[in-house]
Protein backbone atom coordinates (compact mmCIF):
# COMPACT_ATOMS: atom_id res chain seq x y z
CA UNK A 1 0.00 0.00 0.00
CA UNK A 2 1.28 3.51 -1.02
CA UNK A 3 0.54 6.40 1.31
CA UNK A 4 1.29 9.33 -0.53
CA UNK A 5 5.13 9.87 -0.99
CA UNK A 6 5.68 6.58 1.88
CA UNK A 7 5.13 2.87 0.98
CA UNK A 8 3.67 0.63 4.11
CA UNK A 9 5.41 -3.12 3.07
CA UNK A 10 3.28 -4.91 5.60
CA UNK A 11 1.58 -7.45 4.48
CA UNK A 12 -1.95 -7.98 5.95
CA UNK A 13 -5.75 -9.39 4.59
CA UNK A 14 -8.01 -6.99 3.25
CA UNK A 15 -10.59 -6.77 5.85
CA UNK A 16 -7.55 -5.54 8.11
CA UNK A 17 -6.37 -3.07 5.69
CA UNK A 18 -8.74 -0.47 7.32
CA UNK A 19 -8.26 -0.89 10.71
CA UNK A 20 -4.41 -0.93 9.77
CA UNK A 21 -5.01 2.50 7.97
CA UNK A 22 -6.57 4.13 11.02
CA UNK A 23 -4.87 2.36 13.89
CA UNK A 24 -1.56 0.98 13.15
CA UNK A 25 0.23 2.09 9.82
CA UNK A 26 3.80 4.10 10.79
CA UNK A 27 2.99 5.52 7.63
CA UNK A 28 -0.46 6.91 8.66
CA UNK A 29 -0.81 10.89 8.40
CA UNK A 30 -1.93 12.37 12.07
CA UNK A 31 -2.50 15.54 13.69
CA UNK A 32 0.34 17.33 15.84
CA UNK A 33 -1.40 17.32 19.61
CA UNK A 34 -0.85 20.63 20.13
CA UNK A 35 -4.07 21.91 19.36
CA UNK A 36 -3.05 25.74 17.68
CA UNK A 37 -0.41 23.72 15.63
CA UNK A 38 -3.06 21.31 13.64
CA UNK A 39 -0.17 20.49 11.32
CA UNK A 40 -0.99 16.65 9.65
CA UNK A 41 2.76 14.51 9.72
CA UNK A 42 3.17 11.22 9.27
CA UNK A 43 3.12 8.85 12.11
CA UNK A 44 6.61 8.08 12.08
CA UNK A 45 7.68 11.56 11.82
CA UNK A 46 5.34 12.89 14.24
CA UNK A 47 8.39 13.04 17.28
CA UNK A 48 10.44 14.61 15.27
CA UNK A 49 7.83 17.55 14.85
CA UNK A 50 7.40 17.47 17.86
CA UNK A 51 10.68 18.95 18.95
CA UNK A 52 10.63 21.83 16.78
CA UNK A 53 6.69 22.79 16.91
CA UNK A 54 6.63 26.33 17.50
CA UNK A 55 3.43 25.95 18.92
CA UNK A 56 4.41 23.21 21.64
CA UNK A 57 4.45 24.66 25.21
CA UNK A 58 7.62 25.17 26.39
CA UNK A 59 8.85 25.83 30.06
CA UNK A 60 11.06 29.20 30.80
CA UNK A 61 14.81 28.43 31.19
CA UNK A 62 14.88 30.79 33.81
CA UNK A 63 12.25 28.90 35.94
CA UNK A 64 9.78 31.63 36.47
CA UNK A 65 6.67 29.79 36.24
CA UNK A 66 4.90 31.32 33.53
CA UNK A 67 1.82 29.58 32.88
CA UNK A 68 2.45 27.08 29.51
CA UNK A 69 4.51 29.90 26.93
CA UNK A 70 4.66 27.91 23.80
CA UNK A 71 8.01 28.03 22.13
CA UNK A 72 7.26 30.39 19.62
CA UNK A 73 6.81 33.15 22.84
CA UNK A 74 9.25 31.96 24.60
CA UNK A 75 11.69 34.58 22.85
CA UNK A 76 9.07 37.44 23.54
CA UNK A 77 7.94 36.12 26.85
CA UNK A 78 12.21 36.75 27.77
CA UNK A 79 11.86 40.35 27.33
CA UNK A 80 9.57 40.17 30.42
CA UNK A 81 10.62 37.30 32.39
CA UNK A 82 10.96 38.67 36.08
CA UNK A 83 14.23 36.12 36.17
CA UNK A 84 15.94 37.37 33.07
CA UNK A 85 19.34 38.94 34.30
CA UNK A 86 19.63 42.70 32.76
CA UNK A 87 21.88 45.34 33.57
CA UNK A 88 21.46 48.22 35.69
CA UNK A 89 19.99 51.45 33.96
CA UNK A 90 22.32 53.87 35.01
CA UNK A 91 25.18 51.26 33.21
CA UNK A 92 26.20 54.02 30.19
CA UNK A 93 27.09 55.94 33.87
CA UNK A 94 29.49 53.26 34.75
CA UNK A 95 27.20 51.13 36.42
CA UNK A 96 28.42 47.52 36.26
CA UNK A 97 25.58 45.48 38.15
CA UNK A 98 23.67 42.47 36.54
CA UNK A 99 20.38 41.40 38.33
CA UNK A 100 17.28 39.69 37.62
CA UNK A 101 14.59 42.03 36.29
CA UNK A 102 12.54 41.63 39.22
CA UNK A 103 15.16 42.59 41.38
CA UNK A 104 17.22 45.18 39.32
CA UNK A 105 14.51 48.20 40.86
CA UNK A 106 16.01 48.22 44.07
CA UNK A 107 19.48 48.21 42.87
CA UNK A 108 18.55 51.39 40.63
CA UNK A 109 17.38 53.08 43.33
CA UNK A 110 20.15 52.94 45.97
CA UNK A 111 21.79 56.59 45.38
CA UNK A 112 25.10 55.63 46.94
CA UNK A 113 26.35 53.19 45.01
CA UNK A 114 25.78 55.01 41.61
CA UNK A 115 27.15 57.99 43.17
CA UNK A 116 30.56 55.96 43.77
CA UNK A 117 30.13 54.25 40.51
CA UNK A 118 29.28 57.85 38.98
CA UNK A 119 32.56 59.00 40.28
CA UNK A 120 34.43 56.57 39.18
CA UNK A 121 33.24 57.00 35.30
CA UNK A 122 33.92 60.73 35.71
CA UNK A 123 37.45 60.21 36.77
CA UNK A 124 37.68 57.68 33.76
CA UNK A 125 36.50 60.56 31.75
CA UNK A 126 38.92 63.08 33.15
CA UNK A 127 42.02 60.49 32.58
CA UNK A 128 40.72 59.73 28.86
CA UNK A 129 40.46 64.18 28.66
CA UNK A 130 44.05 64.37 29.65
CA UNK A 131 45.40 61.86 27.05
CA UNK A 132 43.13 63.47 24.28
CA UNK A 133 44.94 66.66 25.09
CA UNK A 134 48.39 65.28 25.21
CA UNK A 135 47.69 63.56 22.14
CA UNK A 136 46.28 66.68 20.42
CA UNK A 137 48.72 68.79 21.89
CA UNK A 138 51.87 66.29 20.41
CA UNK A 139 49.54 65.81 16.74
CA UNK A 140 50.03 69.91 16.83
CA UNK A 141 53.80 69.76 17.71
CA UNK A 142 54.00 66.96 14.20
CA UNK A 143 52.16 69.51 12.47
CA UNK A 144 54.50 72.09 13.22
CA UNK A 145 57.24 70.19 12.06
CA UNK A 146 55.75 69.21 9.08
CA UNK A 147 55.02 72.69 8.73
CA UNK A 148 58.40 73.64 9.02
CA UNK A 149 59.89 70.93 6.49
CA UNK A 150 57.45 71.96 4.25
CA UNK A 151 58.89 75.57 4.49
CA UNK A 152 62.43 74.67 3.84
CA UNK A 153 61.58 72.65 1.11
CA UNK A 154 60.15 75.69 -0.51
CA UNK A 155 63.01 77.60 0.02
CA UNK A 156 65.33 74.85 -1.28
CA UNK A 157 62.84 74.70 -4.40
CA UNK A 158 63.17 78.72 -4.53
CA UNK A 159 66.49 79.31 -5.00
CA UNK A 160 67.00 75.99 -7.38
CA UNK A 161 64.88 78.23 -9.59
CA UNK A 162 66.51 81.13 -9.08
CA UNK A 163 69.90 79.06 -10.01
CA UNK A 164 67.94 77.52 -13.20
CA UNK A 165 66.86 81.10 -13.83
CA UNK A 166 70.24 82.69 -13.56
CA UNK A 167 71.88 79.29 -16.02
CA UNK A 168 69.38 80.13 -18.11
CA UNK A 169 70.39 83.58 -18.39
CA UNK A 170 74.03 83.24 -18.53
CA UNK A 171 73.89 80.54 -21.12
CA UNK A 172 71.84 83.14 -23.89
CA UNK A 173 74.85 85.66 -23.13
CA UNK A 174 77.62 83.10 -23.27
CA UNK A 175 76.42 81.76 -26.32
CA UNK A 176 77.89 84.75 -28.94
CA UNK A 177 81.05 84.69 -26.70
CA UNK A 178 81.29 80.71 -27.49
CA UNK A 179 80.12 80.71 -31.02
CA UNK A 180 83.23 83.38 -31.76
CA UNK A 181 85.59 81.24 -29.36
CA UNK A 182 84.40 78.47 -31.80
CA UNK A 183 84.94 80.23 -35.16
CA UNK A 184 88.51 81.80 -33.53
CA UNK A 185 89.34 78.00 -32.89
CA UNK A 186 88.12 77.20 -36.40
CA UNK A 187 90.18 80.06 -37.56
CA UNK A 188 93.40 78.73 -35.94
CA UNK A 189 92.91 75.80 -36.95
CA UNK A 190 92.66 76.57 -40.23
CA UNK A 191 95.61 79.04 -39.91
CA UNK A 192 97.74 75.97 -38.14
CA UNK A 193 96.39 73.67 -41.46
CA UNK A 194 97.72 76.34 -43.81
CA UNK A 195 100.97 76.70 -42.21
CA UNK A 196 101.37 72.80 -41.98
CA UNK A 197 101.38 72.66 -45.51
CA UNK A 198 103.43 75.89 -46.15
CA UNK A 199 106.25 74.02 -44.42
CA UNK A 200 105.54 70.57 -45.82
CA UNK A 201 106.20 72.72 -49.78
CA UNK A 202 109.07 74.34 -48.21
CA UNK A 203 110.19 71.37 -47.01
CA UNK A 204 109.65 69.85 -50.74
CA UNK A 205 111.34 72.56 -52.47
CA UNK A 206 114.27 72.43 -50.15
CA UNK A 207 114.32 68.77 -50.90
CA UNK A 208 114.52 69.42 -54.64
CA UNK A 209 116.16 72.58 -54.53
CA UNK A 210 119.26 70.52 -53.14
CA UNK A 211 118.78 68.12 -55.85
CA UNK A 212 119.67 71.04 -58.44
CA UNK A 213 123.10 71.38 -60.52
CA UNK A 214 124.50 74.36 -61.59
CA UNK A 215 125.12 73.75 -65.67
CA UNK A 216 128.63 75.69 -65.02
CA UNK A 217 130.22 74.70 -62.05
CA UNK A 218 128.48 71.60 -61.18
CA UNK A 219 127.66 72.22 -57.44
CA UNK A 220 124.29 72.71 -55.96
CA UNK A 221 122.94 75.85 -57.09
CA UNK A 222 121.17 78.21 -55.24
CA UNK A 223 118.75 80.10 -56.98
CA UNK A 224 117.58 83.61 -57.20
CA UNK A 225 114.52 84.56 -58.88
CA UNK A 226 113.96 87.86 -60.88
CA UNK A 227 117.57 89.17 -60.63
CA UNK A 228 117.65 93.33 -60.28
CA UNK A 229 121.27 93.74 -61.51
CA UNK A 230 120.41 91.44 -64.17
CA UNK A 231 116.67 91.37 -65.53
CA UNK A 232 117.01 89.31 -68.39
CA UNK A 233 118.39 86.36 -66.05
CA UNK A 234 116.08 84.84 -63.89
CA UNK A 235 118.58 82.50 -62.14
CA UNK A 236 122.04 82.98 -60.54
CA UNK A 237 124.42 80.36 -58.84
CA UNK A 238 125.51 81.22 -55.64
CA UNK A 239 129.09 79.80 -56.42
CA UNK A 240 129.78 80.73 -59.58
CA UNK A 241 127.00 83.55 -60.43
CA UNK A 242 126.66 81.50 -63.37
Amino acid sequence: VQLGTDTCDVRLSRNDLVEHLKHHCKHRHVHCPHPSCGVSVAYNRMAAHIEVCPLAHASCPRQCGAPNPTRKSLDAHRSDCPNEPVSCVHAPLGCSHVAPRGQIGQHERDVGVHFVALSKTFVQLQQSHELLQRSHKQQIHQMQQMEGTLQAQSSVLERLQLQATLFEEGFDVLQPVMAKARAGAEAAEAAARAAQARTKAEAVADEVMGKLRCYKCHKPAVVFFKNDLEPERNDLCRVCGF
